[in-house]
């Protein structure tokens, strides 16, 4: 377990059944903005602890744990799209935060996407980094049938050596990944319990086009060396429908890959979803 004097927990309801859900709250710059931040498949909050003490963008900041993902309780059924977006609903509600801004990385892109697409009215804009939702994963690993084998999988692929094989793919060079980061990357795949059961990944269809009809301000952040999501193939889709910030040299963890480039793509792409829509 790793210390958090952040956390804070909350009961909500996901189809009537009873969710823990967890969070880590910044203080950030101020009051003024709320801004929610979603992990990707595999991960937990823990993925953004070295961002959010930067004080990247002005704002408050709460990093949720997805039900199933890090310390949030795994709810009783296998979720689908719509549990974790009603998830995120009870969460918005449970903050009482006037318009957030969701920022997503990866499948907390695709969860953000969808919530917003279905309730525009709830969220001030959107930032999408190398997020999930535009097409099915390319190159990415596949569960088998039986859930207490993937559980297995999990913990046997955190370890260093297929855990390095992986940085790799993901475009981060192992040798520079702190000791504290790799504990925080090993916690949320090791505590991915809903990722051991889910089956197939999801899908969202239409995911560019729900979005722009939802007609709130989306930007997005990629690098330009992601396997998973390839950037020539999200920009064809995309069309310029909305701007994409590039990390140059960056695979699937642009955060992780340069900070300090994120940041500032960051605060780049808030200034796009900040913009108030006449």
């Amino acid at each position: 377990m790793l210390y958090d004097p952040q956390k804070k927990t909350a009961m909500v309801t996901v189809r009537g059944r009873p969710v823990r859900l967890a969070w880590s709250e910044w203080p950030g710059t101020g009051q003024s903005q709320s801004w929610i931040f979603l992990h990707g498949m595999g991960s937990s909050r823990w993925a953004y602890a070295d961002l959010l003490q930067q004080a990247p963008v002005a704002g408050h900041y709460y990093a949720l744990d997805l039900p199933g993902f890090g310390d949030s309780s795994l709810p009783p059924f296998r979720q689908t799209l719509n549990d974790f977006q009603e998830a995120l609903g009870r969460f918005i509600a449970h903050l009482g935060e006037p318009k957030p801004i969701l920022v997503g990385h990866s499948f907390g892109g695709m969860v953000a996407g969808v919530f917003a697409a279905a309730h525009p009215r709830r969220v001030k804009g959107v930032i999408l980094v190398s997020s999930a939702g535009y097409f099915p994963p390319l190159n990415a690993l596949s569960p088998t049938r039986w859930r207490w084998i993937n559980q297995i999988g999990l913990w046997v692929t955190s370890m260093d050596f297929f855990g390095n094989r992986m940085l790799r793919a993901l475009g981060l060079d192992p040798h520079q990944v702190s000791p504290i980061s790799r504990r925080r990357m090993r916690y949320g795949w090791r505590r991915a319990r809903e990722m051991a059961r889910m089956g197939q990944f999801y899908d969202a269809p239409d995911f560019v086009a729900r979005l722009v009809a939802a007609d709130i301000p989306i930007a997005a952040i990629h690098g330009d060396r992601d396997i998973l999501f390839p950037l020539s193939d999200v920009k064809r889709l995309v069309q310029g429908a909305f701007p994409i910030f590039v990390a140059q040299g960056a695979g699937h963890l642009p955060y992780d890959y340069d900070l300090m480039t994120f940041v500032r793509l960051l605060k780049q792409a808030g200034d796009v979803v900040s913009i108030q829509k006449p």
